[in-house]
């Protein structure tokens, strides 16, 4: 039964090709694991993989984002302890806060919350990434983060 003011659209059927008919599918919205290499759509609609081309560049480009998310963590650690006040103890975990966060200038706790946001922004367009449920893709996720770890990580444990 259609609903009055809808236009026959059959409850909502027919909501996605407005003004747009005849031009590429909609992407693929899978909720399963799957190795689609076909229509699948990462983050953006324009960024679609499509052939064997796409598929393999976009995973070049996942994996540098995975590899590039461990750069910018280690930048921020690194940046946070030149900025301690001296004597502070100055946590590796990006989880709990540095000890003694009085003695922090207000701009350095603005900065670091700053740099928290931003990173905590770049860790879920990785997860939105992770969540296509394409095994490439969630393959490219993990191996650009563990050499991105393996390269920015100290030789301290817990950092």
């Amino acid at each position: 039964m259609d609903m009055p003011g809808h236009g026959g659209h059959g409850g909502h059927g027919g909501h996605g090709d407005h003004g747009d008919s005849g031009s590429r599918p909609m992407c693929a919205m899978n909720m399963a694991f799957n190795w689609n290499t076909e229509n699948v759509c990462v983050l953006f609609d324009f960024w679609r993989v499509n052939s064997s081309t796409s598929l393999v560049l976009t995973c070049a480009a996942v994996f540098l984002l995975g590899y590039l998310y461990e750069l910018a963590r280690a930048g921020v650690r690194g940046w946070e302890k030149s900025h301690a006040p001296s004597g502070t103890l100055v946590s590796t975990s990006s989880s709990t806060p540095l000890v003694g966060t009085d003695a922090i200038r207000n701009d350095i706790r603005w900065k670091r919350a700053l740099f928290y946001g931003l990173l905590v922004a770049y860790s879920y367009s990785l997860m939105l990434i992770f969540m296509t449920y394409n095994g490439f893709l969630i393959l490219a996720v993990i191996g650009g983060a563990v050499a991105g770890h393996y390269a920015y990580s100290s030789d301290e444990w817990g950092s």
